[in-house]
């Protein structure tokens, strides 16, 4: 099962500001769905502070994620795919030599010919071989 992270709803547990506040705590903070009035109240200092706070490249512009809960559990109960993991784990063989790619050869009737085929390319195919090798004329 796949583990989640718990959201927290935006709900603030006051504590001690602490001497240090790094970008990264209020980083996860914004991803818990914590506001910059949250972050005011959690780490106890001014609102002057949060918003010299939120001056940085990192924090400029960032909002707090809006944290949604399911009413039910929701479980991945699917098999991983299994990919090979190099290319000699593929079955199928492969000449890297290879120039060209082999195609049947057959000789089709007229009528297939014009099942599949414009009338105006037909017209264009004018003379076939029997199985002697004689050309013959449609």
């Amino acid at each position: 099962m796949i583990e989640t992270q718990k959201p927290t709803n935006g709900e603030v547990v006051k504590q001690e500001t602490p001497t240090r506040i790094t970008v990264t705590m209020i980083q996860n903070d914004l991803d818990s769905g914590i506001d910059r009035t949250g972050i005011q109240e959690k780490y106890g200092i001014e609102k002057w502070e949060v918003t010299q706070m939120f001056q940085h490249p990192e924090l400029k512009g960032r909002k707090a994620k809006k944290v949604r809960k399911l009413s039910f559990d929701f479980v991945d109960d699917t098999e991983p795919t299994q990919f090979p993991s190099s290319m000699e784990d593929v079955t199928d063989e492969v000449n890297p030599n290879q120039l060209s790619i082999p195609v049947e050869t057959g000789s089709a009737t007229i009528e297939e010919v014009l099942e599949h085929e414009d009338v105006e390319t037909v017209e264009e195919i004018s003379f076939d071989e029997d199985d002697n090798g004689e050309e013959i004329e449609y």
